[in-house]
């Protein structure tokens, strides 16, 4: 590790480093050297045999450039001093490479400016089996009077191709997470983001996929996948130069987010996330997905999640005990596991009767439900199911005895109408006082409520009017990142003091599908569009970079509040039976023959469910590209694979234009038994293969062949075991 010397004129000096610094996976590799006092990055890619082949890959690029680095392109970092003037120049200390767990590899390099009291930590923690990369950087003030810190990106890239396709996952509220892929041409600048605090559904995931010379392919091709754990304001900038270079930057959004540091702080930026592969979008997803399920990016507590009955779209406001009882005798009767009650059960003063009054007020509300929660934590277990409960804690409906008690938590700006959204307003989640009281009523509702066995926690509406009572007025705009960082120490004490309840994360739908959230939470709500139809598009969407597990994907009445489309109750449950199976309706609306249906088919689940939540995705047929969608899941179980395929068909006049549907992820050399399942009533298979056992090499070859039928919406649900 090299040290800086100083020299009689007060600034540092610096020694060139001849080895490179090297963190590799099992299938790719970082590779960086220090030139003239500056980190640059010489390589990233797929690993090679010798390291110091790396060192000649491209024309070296800083690894992380301040203002005075890149003075003309894009920069990670920029700070202004106490002196007023924009300026940051950062050059290496040292560096360590440990092993924090085993299969992990964590780079530290320490950089400290010339002139100011400023020090920077640059992190990269490689996962060796799932192939991710984390980077972030923490900057330290030092010295007595305040920095501002205008920008800090939480990793920057270089790459060099001759074309470049980006793949989005922008979207809007009941399209979220929708998959766009356009060419980057030379000499434009492209940005993706969000700037809304916290992140609404309509922005989509902080998540992109970059394929290099061609447009992406599922199985082959040079790719890039990338997401930021960040629940906030995000931007990713992608600028091609004339000479093809690609310069992208990632990380929180900066603007109006000027972050004041004093002297003994230190600033940390989110964790970007990437992986890199040479054979598709395939592959990277199921890195992200290995490390999202072992690595914590999602609380899985290595357990299959429990079948879920939620009460929302067969109530919505108006329910009673005795309703509630009801659907809770649905559940029983369908083999449901668990029955959680959506919103409209506290608040007295003002009763939480539709979304304009009692948000904040987390009292019972006695009029509706005279036995309280307890009563029905008991019902619920009489009846051999769980119990979970929905909350919207960082929210406030003006109409509420919190906000007469408290005007001053809601996020407002000083002698300015206060703006509403859903009639409610956003509570100031930077003060302790506010973090305090939502802990201290979740804690009494799940300490006196033990039996409560899940939380879905809802986020309806963001900070429009930014402005804080409790940050002075040069600190206005820390309010955007102290948000985040409040509602994330929240979590983690809810959580660490309740660990086993599951958390489901829900921000207006899929607005906190993100792993700055997820690492407090078991799931997330994908969508308030329920149409089976749409949730294909967004859950193959979301699929790029979340493991099935952690996806809610309901089974509701149709039409529904959201889409007047009619769509087969076996559809319903085939497009639901690719996440985390749940439903969302009124079991005493439906027919017997559709009660003892949904029971078989919920039974059916059971079954394959830890091959949906655990096993490997193999995305085989995009709808984006056809009007056919075909998955398939496999999961190594004592040794031995099992598989589940689904497909789905948007339009009957197209059934001629379908042949078979080849597998993936099998092993050749075995042979599978093939069962198409959840079959409706006096249905005949449509896969002519169902029955037979086959060999994992004509599977892979070959495929399912499907006799689809003469009518629009249909789908079929394979097993596939091995023999």
């Amino acid at each position: 590790m090299n040290t800086i010397d100083s020299l009689d004129t007060g600034r540092p000096s610096f020694a060139a480093m001849a080895d490179p610094i090297v963190i590799q996976t099992q299938t790719s590799a970082l590779c960086l050297k220090v030139q003239d006092g500056k980190v640059m990055c010489s390589y990233f890619g797929a690993r090679v045999a010798e390291p110091t082949d790396m060192l000649n890959a491209s024309a070296p690029a800083y690894f992380w450039p301040s203002h005075w680095d890149a003075a003309t392109g894009p920069h990670a970092v920029a700070i202004t001093q106490p002196d007023g003037q924009l300026a940051l120049d950062p050059i290496y200390l040292s560096h360590q490479v440990t092993t924090p767990e085993v299969g992990q590899q964590l780079l530290c390099i320490q950089l400290q400016d010339r002139r100011y009291p400023v020090s920077i930590r640059l992190y990269v923690l490689a996962h060796f089996d799932s192939n991710i990369f984390e980077r972030w950087a923490e900057i330290t003030h030092d010295g007595e009077n305040p920095i501002v810190i205008c920008k800090a990106a939480s990793a920057t890239l270089r790459l060099k191709a001759n074309r470049y396709f980006l793949t989005s996952f922008m979207g809007s509220w009941g399209g979220e997470a929708t998959l766009r892929e356009q060419e980057i041409l030379p000499g434009n600048h492209f940005a993706l983001g969000s700037n809304s605090t916290p992140k609404g559904a309509a922005n989509g995931s902080p998540s992109f996929l970059l394929a290099l010379d061609r447009p992406a392919a599922e199985d082959s091709g040079e790719v890039i996948l990338a997401s930021l754990a960040w629940s906030g304001k995000w931007e990713f900038s992608f600028d091609v130069a004339h000479n093809r270079n690609l310069d992208i930057n990632l990380g929180y959004a900066p603007a109006y987010s000027a972050y004041t540091l004093d002297g003994g702080i230190s600033f940390t930026t989110p964790r970007l996330l990437l992986t890199h592969s040479l054979h598709g979008s395939g592959p990277a997803s199921r890195n992200f997905h290995r490390w999202a399920r072992e690595a914590g990016g999602v609380r899985t507590n290595g357990q299959p999640r429990d079948i879920v009955l939620n009460s929302w779209e067969g109530a919505y406001f108006k329910f009673d005990e005795a309703l509630l009882h009801r659907m809770m005798d649905g559940c029983q009767q369908m083999g449901v596991e668990l029955f959680v009650l959506d919103d409209g059960w506290f608040g007295n003063k003002y009763p939480r009767n539709d979304d304009k009054a009692g948000l904040g007020d987390w009292q019972v509300n006695t009029a509706k439900l005279p036995a309280g929660i307890a009563g029905l934590t008991r019902a619920a277990a009489e009846r051999g199911i769980k119990f979970g409960i929905w909350v919207e804690p960082e929210m406030v409906n003006p109409k509420s005895e919190l906000y007469e008690t408290h005007p001053d938590w809601v996020i407002a700006m000083k002698d300015h109408p206060r703006r509403e959204g859903r009639n409610q307003l956003v509570l100031d989640l930077g003060r302790k006082d506010v973090q305090n009281y939502i802990y201290g009523f979740m804690d009494e509702l799940l300490g006196k409520n033990p039996q409560i066995a899940y939380v879905k926690w809802d986020c309806n509406y963001t900070i429009v009017d930014p402005g804080s009572a409790c940050l002075a007025a040069d600190r206005q705009q820390n309010l955007q990142l102290d948000y985040i960082d409040g509602y994330y120490a929240l979590m983690a004490r809810i959580v660490e003091r309740h660990p086993g309840v599951i958390f489901q994360a829900c921000g207006s739908g899929g607005g906190r599908a993100d792993f700055g959230a997820m690492k407090y939470y078991h799931e997330f709500w994908t969508s308030d569009n329920t149409d089976p139809y749409d949730r294909v598009f967004i859950q193959w969407a979301h699929s790029y970079v979340f493991p099935a597990i952690a996806m809610g994907s309901h089974v509701t009445e149709s039409p529904n509040h959201y889409s007047k489309r009619h769509t087969p109750l076996k559809f319903r449950f085939d497009v639901a039976m690719s996440g985390r199976l749940g439903l969302e309706l009124q079991p005493q609306r439906l027919q017997p023959e559709e009660i003892a249906w949904t029971k078989q088919a919920v039974s059916e689940y059971k079954r394959i469910r830890p091959v949906v939540q655990f096993g490997d995705l193999y995305r085989l047929v995009s709808p984006y590209t056809h009007d056919l969608a075909a998955l398939q899941y496999v999961l190594e179980e004592n040794g031995k694979q099992h598989a589940v395929f689904l497909a789905y068909l948007k339009d009957h006049r197209l059934v001629s234009e379908y042949g078979p549907v080849r597998l993936s992820g099998l092993d050749s050399a075995k042979r599978y038994t093939i069962r198409e399942f959840n079959l409706e009533p006096n249905q005949k298979s449509i896969v002519a293969e169902s029955g037979l056992v086959l060999g994992g090499d004509y599977l892979m070859a070959r495929g399912l062949q499907i006799q689809w039928n003469w009518r629009a919406l249909q789908s079929v649900a394979v097993e596939i075991e091995e023999a």
